[in-house]
């Protein structure tokens, strides 16, 4: 079997215990010491080893790069994980086929297959070295390279721009960081790693005012929209909150509690900076008319056809994200009641949320998507505990009726169907929608309608969120041009209301307003 590890992404910006990164790789600990041997440069030498994600990455994608190369003297090409390997001299043995070569049979310290080399005269002098008792195995590849010949020789490692002083501690953090979703714990930690950056890695244990200003100053500058780096006013208010909750936290671990108390004031920024930032793009939203245009204009020749249009159509049903939308089983829809059940122990749900959302009353092409699609799984012998939207093979090829597998057909990892259907639907229009653009277009129509107050919370709290002021703050902004275009329109029709009043009325409505402003 292929040891690539292609699909296996560790996060640059955290840092992995050797049983993470087993349990991450699905390996062993000896894989991972091998890792080492090979280049794997640990964050520090102190055990339990810990490793940087972005050490990681680059080592695998070096070792994916030496793929094809020349073997270098001492190394070996494994047949059955397709990576060139040093093996432990211990493993090495001689081999005189009777073609008179000399070859060299070891075992594979990745996979722990045997692998064989007709050896040249290079490689049996290293070979040999390595017999002596007093020559490491290390010795089997320490010529010059990006790749260090072991632990403590990190020097020889072209490691770029990643800094390992903090690691320890910021390991620590991401056991606290439980408390968050992974998501937010990626962003609280890119700001961590900004800052460390910024400050060299300098070590978080000898951090100053006059480094946490360093920091306030570079955003102040990055506020500005000509800067090549410059963020929104909303970025930068987060990265401030993410750092400041992180510096409170290291207040109060051991060996940082020395550190000025009064650190995180330091990053306190004026308003007029924030005001002055880049704004944040508008997000570009279909009217509601517009989407359901989109949706008719879908192709529906072919099952992934079919897949695709009922995936545009629910997600302005259930104002769905696309994680939440492509990790939904066929039981979580409820067409007798209309329902979308959401459990966030089992959808992929913003903050693990669980809530039971009632169809939009949106046109009707939107549910006849929906249900024409589930009648099609249905027919093929699908059943509730699939997903909603299998991938392709499973529409094409079918394999779990072909074989008799009794498992449910799994949903998809990624939402690349989502971004995909969106990408279909949009193909002949000038604007290029996204899957959150329906979040939008909802919030946008739930303005448009005359609602209660009563009905405004109801489709507020049917789009997931806590209260209204979310759906206000975050959904269905108006461009300038649709906020020109209603000012005019009251305008419009306040001139044309004075135009058709009487000068009886309009002496009544004077002497309102006198009346008015006397009676304080």
């Amino acid at each position: 079997m292929s040891r690539s590890y292609k699909k296996v992404y560790p996060k640059k910006f955290w840092v992995y215990s050797v049983q993470e990164l087993m349990n991450r790789y699905s390996v062993s600990a000896n894989t991972i010491s091998n890792w080492v041997s090979e280049g794997l440069t640990p964050s520090d030498t102190q055990t339990p080893y810990l490793f940087q994600g972005a050490a990681v990455l680059q080592f695998h994608n070096e070792r994916k790069g030496r793929a094809g190369t020349k073997l270098r003297p001492g190394e070996f090409l494994c047949f059955t994980c397709k990576a060139q390997v040093f093996p432990n001299i211990k493993t090495v043995s001689d081999s005189c086929p009777g073609n008179g070569k000399h070859m060299y049979v070891a075992q594979c310290p990745i996979c722990f297959s045997r692998v064989r080399k007709i050896s040249s005269e290079t490689d049996r002098d290293i070979v040999e070295d390595c017999r002596n008792p007093n020559t490491s195995r290390d010795s089997l590849h320490e010529e010059d390279r990006s790749m260090p010949a072991g632990i403590g020789t990190r020097a020889r490692f072209k490691i770029c721009d990643l800094h390992f002083q903090n690691d320890r501690i910021i390991h620590e953090w991401l056991t606290y960081a439980g408390r968050y979703d992974v998501k937010t714990t990626d962003r609280h930690l890119s700001a961590i790693r900004y800052c460390e950056h910024l400050l060299a890695g300098k070590c978080f244990s000898k951090l100053t005012k006059d480094d946490v200003a360093k920091v306030r100053n570079d955003l102040k500058r990055r506020a500005d929209a000509g800067a090549s780096d410059s963020l929104s006013a909303s970025s930068i208010r987060h990265m401030v909150s993410h750092l400041s909750a992180f510096l409170s936290w290291l207040l109060k671990q051991k060996g940082f509690k020395s550190l000025p108390r009064d650190l995180q004031d330091y990053l306190k920024l004026p308003q007029a900076v924030l005001a002055s930032a880049a704004p944040v793009q508008d997000k570009d939203y279909p009217t509601l008319e517009e989407a359901g245009l989109l949706l008719d204009a879908m192709p529906m020749r072919s099952l992934v056809d079919k897949r695709a249009r009922a995936i545009f159509a629910l997600a302005f049903l259930g104002a769905l994200r696309a994680d939440t939308l492509i990790s939904l089983k066929i039981k979580h829809v409820d067409l007798s009641r209309r329902l979308i059940l959401q459990h966030g122990k089992v959808v992929r749900a913003k903050a693990g949320k669980s809530v039971n959302i009632l169809w939009f009353p949106i046109p009707k092409c939107f549910e006849t998507a929906v249900i024409a699609w589930i009648q099609v799984l249905e027919g093929l012998g699908f059943v509730g505990e699939d997903a909603l939207f299998p991938a392709t093979k499973w529409l094409t090829h079918r394999p779990r009726f072909q074989a008799g597998n009794p498992k449910p057909v799994p949903v998809m990892s990624t939402k690349h169907a989502v971004t995909e259907a969106f990408d279909i639907a949009c193909r002949r229009s000038a604007v290029k929608f996204t899957p959150h653009s329906a979040k939008h277009c909802l919030a946008a129509e739930r303005d448009v309608r005359p609602l209660t107050q009563l009905e405004r919370k109801a489709w507020s709290e049917n789009m997931g969120h806590e209260n209204e002021q979310i759906t206000e703050r975050h959904y269905g902004k108006l461009s300038d041009e649709r906020r020109f275009e209603v000012l005019e329109h009251i305008g419009a029709n306040a001139r044309g209301s004075l135009l058709q009043m009487s000068d009886e009325e309009k002496i009544a409505l004077v002497d309102g307003v006198f009346e008015a402003m006397r009676n304080g």
